[in-house]
């Protein structure tokens, strides 16, 4: 799922990294970087995000949003304004925080609230200026209805390989299943 991810960030990025607290995926040949402060959760995530990123704006997106596409980032990157952070809204009218524009202006914010012993993303845009793209925005692009669709379970994945075998001419690609635990 993750090369899906990257397929898609490639085309309008300078530089794609991966935040996860594994080796698992350097065999993906780019950067890997650990959250300095593991088990804080997604915050922690955008904190070491924005603390890694060499350029300016960070897009950051879950491994686990195989439907994203190039256009939905470009078209969360060409929203102007004076915001710190770009957020789409899905169908069902909820944040995609994971999916989203952070700017470096909103870092001391995400490490003030992880100080503070906060772990809810909404917080930080009650307290940083935040564009939030509501899904009619984003309804004309190709795919849409697919963008947010988690994948969670063994389920959701064969599900989502159906999908994506039935959508999309990928290159090749060897993942395999979520193991049980």
């Amino acid at each position: 799922m993750i090369q899906y991810v990257i397929a898609a960030l490639v085309p309008v990025t300078t530089r794609v990294a991966i935040i996860a607290n594994s080796p698992d995926y350097d065999r993906l040949g780019l950067p890997v970087f650990a959250d300095s402060r593991p088990g804080i959760g997604p915050l922690e995530g955008i904190r070491t995000a924005l603390s890694n990123g060499l350029t300016s704006p960070v897009v950051l997106v879950g491994c686990d949003l195989p439907f994203v596409t190039s256009e939905l980032f470009q078209l969360l990157l060409s929203v102007s304004g004076n915001h710190h952070a770009t957020v789409p809204v899905g169908a069902d009218g909820r944040l995609e925080p994971l999916c989203g524009v952070y700017f470096p202006e909103a870092l001391p914010v995400v490490t003030d609230l992880i100080a503070r012993g906060q772990r809810k993303i909404s917080l930080l845009f009650d307290r940083v200026p935040t564009r939030l793209v509501a899904f009619n925005e984003l309804r004309h692009l190709v795919g849409s209805e697919l963008f947010f669709e988690n994948i969670n379970t063994p389920e959701d994945y064969v599900r989502a390989s159906e999908t994506l075998r039935l959508n999309h001419s990928p290159k090749s690609l060897n993942v395999e299943p979520p193991r049980q635990s």
